[in-house]
């Protein structure tokens, strides 16, 4: 057996049993977890010719990582986002929908989308999504997070601490939607 192998299941199994966890089920998750994180350690440090890990997130990656996730141009994405300091806002002049309702919930699906696909980010504070709204004057705060109740949307936490993502359905609808709206 491979000695790095062996070094991280030994590492994996000390860190198990000094942890406490008596549970069956999750000794088997924090054991696996822990094999993945020693063997992860020992692999070689990235190669030169790599982009850097702190160039992730810069606006340039954004619109690039938008642009193959989406399959829309550029330049299309850029009517419709814009991004500063790794804040997402959207720059059309309206967004469709039938009721404010229905514009809130297509304003959350966007910018959520972009954070996602964009940025990498999974989960978007509630805060994040209210600014966006703001500069869309569509923000209603008695309303905004009651109207997010959808099968689009995931959320955790309460009150200021809430966020958000898109659900499977959701990422669907908010492709579907970006695309409409850049043709």
């Amino acid at each position: 057996m491979d000695t790095k192998l062996q070094d991280a299941l030994k590492r994996a199994n000390t860190e198990v049993e000094t942890s406490g966890i008596s549970d069956p089920e999750l000794r088997k998750i924090a054991f696996s977890k822990a094999v993945d994180f020693y063997l992860r350690e020992e692999k070689e440090p990235p190669q030169p010719d790599k982009p850097a890990p702190q160039a992730k997130g810069s606006a340039s990656d954004f619109w690039a990582t938008l642009v193959t996730s989406v399959g829309i141009s550029e330049k299309k994405l850029k009517d419709v986002y814009s991004v500063r300091d790794e804040q997402i806002s959207l720059v059309m002049s309206s967004i469709p929908g039938e009721s404010k309702a229905d514009r809130q919930r297509n304003l959350a699906a966007l910018v959520l989308l972009a954070y996602h696909e964009g940025l990498g980010h999974e989960w978007v504070s509630s805060s994040l999504l209210a600014e966006a709204a703001g500069h869309s004057k569509l923000y209603d705060t008695s309303k905004f997070s009651k109207n997010l109740k959808s099968d689009w949307f995931r959320s955790h936490g309460v009150k200021k601490g809430q966020k958000y993502k898109l659900s499977g359905p959701g990422v669907s609808q908010a492709k579907n939607l970006l695309t409409t709206i850049t043709q």
